[in-house]
């Protein structure tokens, strides 16, 4: 008896369905090809491009004296650790993969606004940190449910999931500010769980389990309640005491936080919540007394992620977002570009802007410069980070390279740009400028210092303004004072005014919370003030404080200090002493296999998933039988550029092929492009059964309240078996509600319809610490006109959004097809 050729098909879909899964995940660490070296520890490979050999020398020794520390701490001894060290994204991040024992680290040092700590100098040690918690925190397994699985692969992913992302991160955030201070000491990151606990929303860490929510949050619900709860257990209960709830919760897969800090501590979890609470509202209650006030203006619906204020000394311009609009840069409040959020403005009214593109895995900052007629656009440079104009004529920019920065000087007239600071190790925050005696005011934190340096364009002298442990953020200048954010009193970040001529800083908001980016126009302060919801446009009337006796502020200022940073010169290895790094761990898992087709057929045998522990190759295979003959189905996908599969069923005297070449882009022409293009080729057998590619395309993306909307969608596909399809969407919101009107082609057949999706309720109801959770409900239609057939169809659904095991969205559909 021979296998159906149904049976060949459906093998084949259910084979890439189940590769896709493990597929989807490919391109995480890296995307090869790369050159690539490699050096061995006791406890850890390191593999690293040629230049960053240095970030591994920083790294290399401090890594085995962490490894016997947490190994103290966390009572487990992880296998070797694989640490890739890269320089293909012009942003700030790093992650672990605990199942591979993976920590990928992204070499560029965060700006001061990112609440990191500010940890420039030993950038390298300090994430690397944080991502070895993770990897002590998924080896740490108690539980007899899971401890016996032979699989290190598989425990250490079902280790993972049953732990809260919000317990994970707070314990590597505790161990990050144990060695570096970090964000238990950042005074930005302390003021998002101060507004966080002051709130009526306290507490909600159910928000940050690992599921995704549609609820903002500055810093990730995980990061924030993870501290917040990490930090009150170790320091109310010590950390003999939290080791043991953490012991408890890997011993007991059903168990839960609350559970575990009762059985170790016998006090109350309620009780212990509303402690840390009251412990905020005396804060309140004493900053209060002191004249601080947690009130503002109100201009408009300003929220979330608002920021970036600027001026042509005409009109306020800044990245907005607010309720049922488009975020985007606004002028006043005429919007000019969706989606777009660093930008600057000058005098004329010119746009310089950054965006980010990404192309066979390199994520670039691209920096343009736009006129205010629209008629002339151009590339300023690439892997830019922080820009400024310079008067009309001219735009400073810092430039990053292998984990260093440099500032640069760009002449829009002759398109040429000129570096006037050497690469280093220090963070440019911000830039702003004085016309009338050409100077470059800056914040920059150097030597994990942050302060105000000058640099002046008729000597090239560059000068420290300040010299002091608080950070000033977001310079503006004018009238021979900078206007910025700093933290200089009770540790809360407001508005302050330094008077270059006579020295003298003076304090122009006391907010209890924090208040920043300033820009005055006509003599009043605009700025922006920060609370749980997020920051909100307001002012303050600069004519009505000039009588009032102002808070004057001694800081240890430091004018004509002539200094240089530091020239970091890269001192890469010889080629030839380096191990070249050419192939990636694999894991195996052996799974049985059996199946029924439609003529109740049994066909059984075993498999195994095959994947290297970066992710970039995976597969499977797969052999079982009738009691007939054997059948085969076997499954590659590998990264070399564009992301490449390979599928085959074999039979006796039948194969089923399937080839595919896909890739992913995100341009920048005019508008943001994000890209899909993928070939396909089925075979039977040497014949031909399919051919085609196909082409996703979303143009100039952006967000209104939680839905992700695009200005239009284009969809061209063709296949030998279906045809030409082509396919035109565009979006947008109205009663927070997602309307996506579409026309249609397909094999002579015009149709025209509209998808309608409403978010009808979000509760988010927690169950056991949110280990479970009711988010809400969805509803949505589908309607159909199709000219061809002169007939019209429809679908409406209701979903029921539901998040199990911490990690999982598990979305319940309904829909009127099931009835029909």
């Amino acid at each position: 008896m021979s296998r159906p050729k149904f049976f060949d098909k459906l093998c084949l879909t259910t084979t890439l369905v189940i590769f896709f899964t493990i597929a989807i995940f490919s391109s995480q660490v890296y995307t090869p090809p790369k050159d690539l070296y490699q050096i061995e520890s006791p406890h850890y490979k390191f593999v690293f491009e040629k230049d960053l050999y240095y970030f591994y020398e920083e790294i290399n020794d401090y890594a085995e004296q962490l490894y016997t520390s947490y190994r103290f701490f966390f009572g487990t001894k992880p296998d070797k650790i694989t640490v890739y060290i890269l320089d293909d994204v012009d942003f700030t991040n790093s992650f672990a993969l605990p199942s591979t024992n993976i920590i990928r680290l992204y070499v560029n040092p965060p700006k001061d606004f990112l609440a990191l700590g500010g940890n420039i100098e030993d950038w390298s040690r300090f994430v690397f940190s944080h991502e070895l918690t993770h990897i002590f925190y998924g080896n740490d397994v108690r539980d007899p449910l899971i401890s016996w699985i032979p699989s290190q692969l598989i425990k250490n992913t079902l280790n993972i999931i049953h732990q809260p992302s919000y317990l994970q991160e707070g314990l590597s955030i505790y161990m990050e500010s144990k060695q570096f201070g970090g964000r238990f000491e950042d005074d930005l990151f302390n003021m998002y769980l101060k507004a966080e606990i002051l709130s009526n929303e306290f507490p909600r860490y159910y928000l940050g389990t690992g599921s995704n929510v549609e609820e903002w949050s500055p810093a990730g619900f995980n990061y924030m309640y993870g501290t917040i709860l990490v930090r009150a257990i170790a320091d109310n209960y010590g950390e003999t005491t939290l080791r043991e709830i953490i012991n408890i919760l890997d011993r007991k897969i059903l168990s839960n936080i609350s559970e575990a800090f009762h059985y170790v501590t016998n006090d109350d979890w309620d009780s212990f919540l509303n402690d840390i609470k009251q412990e905020y509202l005396v804060q309140y209650d004493l900053l209060s007394d002191k004249g601080y006030r947690i009130s503002w203006f109100k201009i408009n619906e300003t929220y979330r992620d608002t920021s970036n204020l600027r001026t042509d000394g005409k009109s306020i311009y800044g990245y907005l977002e607010m309720p049922d609009k488009p975020n985007g840069i606004y002028k006043n409040d005429k919007l000019l570009k969706k989606g777009i959020r660093e930008f600057d403005v000058n005098g004329k009214g010119d746009l310089v802007y950054l965006t980010t593109t990404y192309n066979y895995g390199y994520y670039t900052n691209k920096l343009y410069y736009e006129c205010n007629s629209g008629n002339c656009k151009k590339l300023v440079d690439e892997r830019v980070s922080t820009f400024s104009f310079i008067g009309n004529d001219q735009i400073a920019y810092s430039k990053l390279q292998n984990g260093l920065c440099a500032m640069y000087l760009y002449n829009i007239k002759t398109g040429e740009s000129d570096k006037i600071i050497n690469y280093g190790k220090y963070v440019i925050n911000s830039i702003t400028y004085d016309k009338s005696q050409q100077i470059i005011y800056f914040s920059a934190n150097y030597k994990n210092q942050t302060d105000i340096y000058a640099y002046n364009l008729n000597n090239n002298n560059l000068t420290q303004i300040t010299n002091d442990n608080a950070k000033e953020l977001q310079l503006y200048f004018l009238d021979n004072c900078l206007y910025y954010s700093a933290n200089y009193v009770d540790e809360i970040y407001n508005i302050f005014c330094f008077n270059l001529e006579n020295q003298e800083v003076n304090q122009l908001t006391y907010y209890l919370i924090g208040a920043f980016n300033p820009i005055v126009l006509n003599n009043v302060l605009y700025h922006l003030v920060y609370d749980y919801e997020g920051y909100h446009l307001t002012y303050l009337d600069l004519n009505n404080i000039q009588d009032e006796k102002l808070n004057s502020i001694v800081i240890n200022s430091v004018p004509k200090n002539l200094i240089e940073f530091e020239n970091n010169v890269i001192a890469s290895q010889s080629e030839k002493d380096l191990k070249k790094f050419t192939s990636e761990k694999f894991y195996f898992l052996p799974y049985p296999y059996l199946s029924v087709d439609i003529e109740e057929n049994i066909y059984y045998g075993a498999g195994t998933i095959f994947l290297s522990d970066a992710l970039n190759y995976s597969g499977m295979i797969q052999v079982y039988t009738d009691n007939n003959q054997f059948y085969a189905d076997l499954g590659l996908t590998f990264d070399y550029f564009t992301t490449n599969t390979v599928v085959l069923s074999l039979a006796k005297d039948y194969i089923t092929s399937y080839f595919s070449i896909a890739n992913t882009h995100l341009w920048h022409i005019n508008k943001d492009i994000n890209s899909l293009v993928e070939a396909n080729l089925e075979l039977s057998n040497s014949s031909i059964s399919s051919y085609g590619v196909k082409t996703y395309s979303l143009v100039g993306p952006y967000s209104i309240n939680s839905y992700n909307v695009y200005d239009f969608g284009l969809n061209l596909s063709y296949y030998s078996d279906t045809g030409f399809i082509a396919v035109i969407d565009k979006p947008f919101v109205v009663f927070n509600t997602k309307i996506t009107p579409y026309v249609g082609y397909q094999t002579d057949d015009i149709y025209v319809g509209s998808n309608i999706d409403k978010i009808l309720w979000r509760p988010y109801i927690p169950f056991e610490d949110g280990k479970y959770r009711f988010d809400g409900i969805v509803a949505g239609a589908d309607f159909q006109y199709n000219f061809g057939e002169e007939a019209f169809s429809y679908l409406l659904y209701i979903q029921f959004d539901i998040s199990a095991f911490y990690w999982l969205n598990l979305p319940i559909r309904v829909d009127s097809d099931m009835f029909k």
